[in-house]
């Protein structure tokens, strides 16, 4: 059998490749619904990555706000402790 022949033969309409076909309409509507849950489920998995991505740049950026609090507290000290040793 050459490979037409088997993709003929395989095209082929037979009892139960007609069977799938009498509810189209349904099947369509299933398919449907599924591609908004799949549609549905992308959007908030990406949602979440997006607000997970985001807390951790605010940590980060409120850790080095801090970071930098202490070390001008830690130079004003040793300022002031300069200033008075000297006097």
């Amino acid at each position: 059998m050459g490979r037409n022949e088997i993709r003929l033969k395989r095209q082929k309409l037979s009892s139960g490749r007609i069977a799938k076909h009498r509810n189209y309409d349904e099947l369509m509507a299933r398919h449907e619904r599924e591609k908004k849950i799949k549609r549905a489920t992308y959007a908030l998995v990406y949602f979440a990555i997006f607000a997970i991505l985001m807390i951790l740049l605010l940590a980060v950026l409120t850790i080095r706000k801090l970071e930098n609090q202490k070390a001008k507290e830690k130079k004003a000290v040793y300022a002031e402790s300069i200033i008075q040793y000297k006097i």
